[in-house]
């Protein structure tokens, strides 16, 4: 399949978006279906409340009326199944501005249990053509900056890139990964047919062995600047500010910062703010893009040189 869009029908690109959900829902062994009734929808609050682990009697991450209200919008409502008609993942989006043109994804979860074998990803391609179909060009979505398995999932994974790093987004949450957290959330912008995206839709078309990303070690070799990383006790270290010379940089974090959360809440904490300060700052400047993101915990980011009007050059 070409990288390029430029030129292709909509016919061909819809039938390439189709076929690549399709191969992500088989290969996790799941059926996309649209949340109907308003069973469905109450199965599906109850779901999300299990991933987001909702302590009893607390309200819930999502009400079914709001879903109701949602769906009758014509909005994106999805559950996955397994093919006896088990529920283990959801999946909520609405449109947004521009209009006719954006949607953004409120929330996406999966079951413990059933993470790991591609569910995230079969909801997600699936996303991406129900949206195609209807005539979009964008997705957009918030995640936590700080986990590491979704910033390589949204980045490498599907082909989307950060947009806005934005500061206690949400406010004080009281679900069980939030909890005692600031709620700072990084913006993605899922560009449906841009060549990052093609590229990782074809990996799931053909099949292609997972990699792990941009290789860090040879930005390092070339001297990219080390803006954050962990030290000896796992403890976050920051290092020089950015100089107007530095075109390349790279910020570490903890392969799983909701381990570091059960059993040292106090360094998770430290990792918020030390991250918050590097990674918010260089993208508050809008000649810093982040390129790519690492299986092994970095954030890859390339200043655009004057007058370029690229996003830098870091690919998987």
């Amino acid at each position: 399949m070409t990288l390029s869009t430029e030129g292709r029908p909509l016919r061909s690109l819809l039938v390439d978006a189709a076929g690549a959900a399709a191969s992500a829902a088989r290969r996790s062994a799941v059926v996309v279906r649209p949340l109907e009734t308003l069973e469905q929808m109450l199965q599906a609050c109850a779901l999300l409340d299990r991933v987001w682990e909702i302590p009893q009697g607390q309200t819930s991450e999502i009400q079914p009326h709001l879903l109701r209200a949602l769906g009758h919008g014509g909005n994106y409502l999805v559950a996955a199944c397994e093919p006896g008609g088990a529920m283990v993942g959801a999946s909520v989006a609405f449109f947004t501005e521009p209009l006719g043109s954006a949607m953004h994804s409120h929330i996406t979860g999966v079951l413990p249990g059933d993470s790991g074998r591609g569910v995230g990803a079969a909801l997600k391609w699936h996303q991406r053509q129900w949206a195609m179909e209807r005539g979009l060009t964008k997705i957009t979505w918030t995640f936590d900056p700080l986990i590491a398995r979704n910033a390589f999932f949204n980045l490498a994974r599907l082909g989307a890139r950060p947009e806005t790093y934005f500061v206690d987004f949400y406010g004080v949450m009281h679900d069980g990964p939030n909890r005692g957290q600031p709620t700072d959330r990084m913006q993605i912008g899922w560009d449906l047919s841009a060549v990052s995206t093609i590229q990782a839709q074809t990996a799931v078309l053909d099949g292609s062995a997972a990699d792990d990303g941009p290789d860090v070690s040879s930005w390092m070799r070339t001297g990219a600047l080390t803006l954050l990383s962990a030290g000896p006790a796992g403890e976050p270290v920051r290092g020089p500010v950015v100089g107007p010379e530095v075109t390349l940089a790279v910020i570490g974090i903890p392969r799983d910062i909701e381990q570091v959360r059960r059993t040292d809440p106090a360094q998770a904490l430290s990792w918020r703010f030390a991250l918050r300060s590097t990674l918010a700052l260089v993208m508050a400047d809008s000649s810093w893009k982040v390129t790519g993101f690492a299986r092994s915990g970095w954030y890859l980011l390339q200043r655009k040189a004057f007058g370029d009007g690229t996003d830098g050059g870091a690919r998987r």
